[in-house]
């Protein structure tokens, strides 16, 4: 029997699943905690195979309704906020929140805000390219000579957070900050922002041309973090627009 989700906007975002025992697993760890929502992106496998219901335990309409894309723009365009979980601690990828941290700012959006969090393949997590499209990184602190967890016992631990907030109340309603952040950038409307300027300070030489994304990497940190409203993606692109339209300017005072 399926129950009212008590995050209805918030997705689970498998990336490139491998086996469907652990696409039922997530559905079943899902459910444990109210979670409605699971996107599947390129998966390698079944996720309505006799396997994968067997291990999601009577989950089965998680599975039946998951929703498939085949790529992370496409997938990923309505959200608001979208996670990126991670056990990666790299130059690339600070700060990185805990799932409790994580909870709590999905909580100060409030419950009726889209928001994705973002699981990796089993065997190797989120590639950099997938990574880029994280907003904010969040990472389980375990072991670090064994970091390795299974999917659905990652999926458990968000889905047990954000339970707690819920059993606290400390999720914002629609009427605080739940308000603001129906006000935020979606992912479509940032992919577009950062591809902007990528274009803009390439053509202003201020990119290192053997590493241009290396710069790009901490603005995206810088941006994930400020949680970006509408009309200040807008702001960012009038001033990139500025700075083309003074370059071809000088280009065409150079060619007279």
């Amino acid at each position: 029997m399926s129950m009212k989700s008590g995050w209805p906007k918030l997705a689970i975002v498998l990336v490139e699943p491998k086996l469907d025992l652990n696409v039922g697993a997530v559905a079943r760890a899902m459910k444990n905690f109210n979670l409605g929502r699971l996107l599947l992106i390129s998966p390698g496998c079944d996720h309505l195979s006799d396997q994968a219901r067997a291990l999601s335990c009577g989950a089965d309409d998680l599975l039946e309704r998951a929703e498939i894309f085949s790529d992370l723009d496409s997938a990923l365009a309505e959200f608001k906020l979208v996670v990126g979980t991670t056990a990666r601690l790299g130059k690339y990828c600070k700060p990185v929140y805990t799932p409790t941290q994580t909870a709590l700012k999905i909580g100060d959006l409030g419950a009726q805000v889209p928001v994705a969090i973002m699981f990796g393949r089993e065997d190797f997590g989120l590639g950099r390219e997938q990574r880029r499209h994280s907003h904010i990184l969040s990472s389980i602190p375990v072991n670090p000579e064994f970091s390795s967890l299974n999917l659905a016992q990652s999926v458990l631990l968000y889905g047990y957070e954000l339970s707690q907030l819920k059993d606290r109340n400390r999720v914002s309603d629609s009427n605080s900050l739940g308000k603001v952040g129906g006000e935020l950038a979606s992912h479509a409307e940032l992919q577009g922002m950062y591809s902007h300027m990528r274009s803009t300070l390439d053509g202003a030489n201020f990119l290192d041309k053997s590493n241009p994304d290396h710069l790009l990497e901490y603005l995206r940190r810088l941006f994930g973090r400020a949680a970006m409203r509408q009309r200040e993606v807008r702001i960012i692109h009038g001033i990139m627009s500025l700075i083309d339209n003074a370059g071809r300017h000088n280009s065409s005072v150079l060619d007279e």
